[in-house]
């Protein structure tokens, strides 16, 4: 596995593997004592590994993780944690939990970071909105907003200054009922707005309703927020004159549980992974501007993956990758989620090791 070190250009340093310091003390051949105080290594706190959760840049150089799937033995756990990734130290610090759930979404504005719906369990549908204010999390009532959904996306666009907030399951897990509802909310009046586009995505089911576990990008290039549908369509959204259109074909392998980000240092959207029935390696990158997909092969990746997470980070130009599963449809004991962090330099992808990365300044 390759290594990559960019501290001079953005202040991390990758590596192929992770480490963790110890320190040893000599003890004799007839038996072992317990360890001194002194020699015991500390593990650093991290999030446990999972799947079905969010990854948001709240700051530059800081990301946050929410809530998401584990498993405990052959069950599944549904989470409710959040945590912040330092990004120039490699570091995790919790923050309060919220209600366990996945399948949800977050979006910032940078003032404010914002959770809406999801799954807890299979039987339920979260249709309540949770903000961030002064690093707690609070429920907004609004009687505007919403119904209660799972696998919808939201982001927020920077020149219109709103969130939008596009599709979703509206049924329980086992019943799939997928929406192409468009709202957009306004957090100066506080108030959700269903927006009736012409034209808009249209609902569909391929095994999996397409409208379910999507990703929503905003392009402050093109200003334009771009919708990816599976491995199957791309749709752009322009929140000023309300009109979706759709873009070239992706052509990706995957179907569903994709992820994207976009990275602004080179001004693509970047996509990797997904799943049909086995789970993609691919990484792919979109230009607006020319309206063409190309697939990039990296040296390294984080392998096949789906139901993972990704965001950008300005302050290390780097987009980062984490959690998710390397096997959708378990027909034994259900897969060990991954706990790795990975990171795009748009062309490469390196695992991060936390204990070569640069401080932050």
């Amino acid at each position: 596995m390759r290594k990559l070190v960019l501290i001079a250009v953005v202040g991390i340093a990758f590596s192929s593997c992770s480490t963790t310091g110890t320190t040893t003390t000599t003890v004799p051949a007839t038996g072992t004592p317990p360890p001194r105080p002194d020699t015991l290594t500390v593990a650093p706190p991290a999030p446990e590994p999972r799947r079905a959760h969010t990854l948001t840049l709240v700051a530059p150089g800081e990301l946050l993780v929410t809530g998401g799937l584990t498993y405990v033995g052959n069950s599944s756990a549904w989470l409710g944690d959040t945590w912040i990734f330092q990004t120039g130290n490699g570091s995790w610090s919790q923050l309060g939990d919220i209600s366990v759930r996945g399948q949800h979404t977050v979006a910032t504005s940078g003032d404010t970071t914002l959770v809406y719906g999801g799954y807890a369990g299979t039987n339920f549908v979260y249709g309540d909105l949770r903000a961030r204010v002064r690093k707690e999390w609070i429920d907004i009532v609004d009687s505007s907003r919403p119904a209660a959904r799972a696998g919808a996306v939201m982001a927020y666009d920077e020149e219109s200054e709103l969130f939008v907030l596009f599709g979703g399951d509206v049924a329980p897990f086992d019943a799939r009922l997928p929406t192409n509802e468009t709202w957009v909310l306004n957090m100066v009046s506080g108030r959700w707005e269903l927006r009736s586009p012409e034209v808009s995505p249209r609902p569909k089911s391929e095994g999996h309703p397409t409208l379910f576990e999507l990703a929503l990008v905003y392009d402050e290039a093109a200003d334009r927020l771009l919708l990816l549908i599976g491995g199957d369509e791309l749709w752009a959204y322009d929140t000023n004159t309300n009109t979706w259109e759709e873009r070239a074909e992706p052509g990706l392998d995957a179907d569903f549980m994709v992820a994207a980000a976009y990275h602004a240092g080179i001004d693509r959207l970047i996509t990797y992974g997904g799943a049909p029935t086995s789970t993609s390696a691919e990484t792919w990158s979109y230009d607006y501007a020319t309206d063409v997909w190309e697939l990039i092969a990296t040296d390294d990746s984080p392998g096949p993956l789906a139901d993972h997470a990704m965001a950008y980070d300005p302050w290390t130009d780097l987009i980062y990758l984490y959690g998710g599963t390397t096997e959708v449809l378990s027909l034994g004991d259900p897969p060990v989620p991954s706990g790795e962090m990975w990171a795009f330099d748009g062309s490469q992808w390196a695992l991060i090791d936390a204990t070569s990365v640069a401080p932050m300044p």
